[in-house]
């Protein structure tokens, strides 16, 4: 049977995974269901409102919040994702704020974007194919764009960080340091080689031709005997 959420105190934005993991939107009524959180396995509970009200069996973090679009609510982003992180390892989590359409679903958003890496608009389809009357006020979304900017950001700085990182660890390969080990000529034992200096053979010539005319005089003097 079709039933409207429009009429739910609370919508699963994120199924649960073995009893954890569950992400939950909803308004101030669910939270202080004690029932319906037993129910769904709800063991933690982010209230973002101007003011706390109590909550029972859950492990509960209150952010003060004004429904405004001028409120700051980027600067609860971290604290909140950390929270929702945390506690989605253990127990599934109810997000809320008085009726479960800004504030609430403005955190859910942050969270969502950060986790999965995904756009504003494309969060924001998801998180409202599963509560049709989530509507964050314009500041709000805008603090979300803003957002999505940071995080991609930081990406693009990862990407640079781990390209140069790659750059920093690179060596030649061994194959190629064998091949430069190869390829080096060997030095050259020329140099070792005495060669005769001019000097020397200039001597040598000398010697030669004075043997040459005493050979030719004793010639000579056999035949005149």
């Amino acid at each position: 049977m079709f039933v409207n959420n429009y009429c739910l105190p609370m919508n699963c934005i994120v199924a649960p995974l073995n009893g954890c993991g569950g992400i939950y939107l909803g308004n101030v009524d669910a939270a202080q269901d004690s029932q319906l959180l037993n129910q769904h396995k709800i063991g933690a509970v982010l209230q973002i409102l101007d003011q706390s009200v109590p909550v029972q069996g859950a492990q509960k973090l209150w952010i003060m919040a004004e429904d405004s679009e001028d409120f700051p609510l980027h600067k609860y982003f971290d604290q909140s994702i950390r929270f929702i992180e945390n506690q989605s390892k253990k127990t599934n989590v109810l997000i809320h704020c008085y009726a479960g359409i800004s504030r609430s679903a403005a955190i859910v958003a942050a969270y969502m974007m950060q986790k999965y890496n995904w756009s504003v608009n494309q969060t924001m389809l998801h998180i409202q194919s599963k509560r049709r009357i989530v509507s964050p006020n314009s500041g709000f979304m805008k603090q979300l764009k803003d957002f999505e900017r940071k995080l991609s950001n930081q990406d693009q700085q990862l990407s640079l960080n781990s390209f140069k990182l790659d750059r920093s660890n690179y060596r030649p390969s061994s194959a190629l340091s064998n091949y430069n080990k190869i390829s080096t000529p060997a030095k050259s034992n020329f140099d070792k080689i005495n060669i005769p200096s001019t000097k020397s053979s200039s001597r040598l010539d000398d010697f030669s031709s004075k043997l040459d005319q005493f050979r030719h005089l004793l010639r000579v003097k056999q035949k005149a005997y």
